[in-house]
C-alpha cells in the first residue's frame, strides 16, 4: 500500500479525534455538555458513531475499492 494514500487518513482521523477529544474535555468541564442528560449523552453517541462511520467509508474507498477495477482484490 503506498503511504500516500495512508497519511492524510492518520493525520485527519487521528489529529481530528484527538482535537475532538479535547474539545469534549472542555466542554464537559465548562458545563456545555452535562453526561447526566440524555440528550448530551445521545449527542456524544452520535458524534462518535458518525467519526467510525465516517472513518470507516474513507478507509473502504481508499483500500478496497481501487482493487475492485482490476478484477478483485489482490
Amino acid at each position: 500500500m503506498n503511504m500516500l494514500r495512508v497519511w492524510p487518513i492518520v493525520c485527519q482521523y487521528g489529529i481530528g479525534a484527538i482535537l475532538c477529544v479535547i474539545g469534549i474535555w472542555f466542554g464537559c468541564k465548562g458545563g456545555y455538555l452535562n453526561l447526566r442528560l440524555g440528550e448530551d449523552r445521545r449527542f456524544l453517541v452520535i458524534l462518535v458513531a458518525g467519526y467510525f462511520l465516517m472513518l470507516a467509508l474513507v478507509s473502504f474507498f481508499t483500500f478496497l475499492a481501487p482493487f475492485w477495477a482490476n478484477g478483485g482484490i489482490q
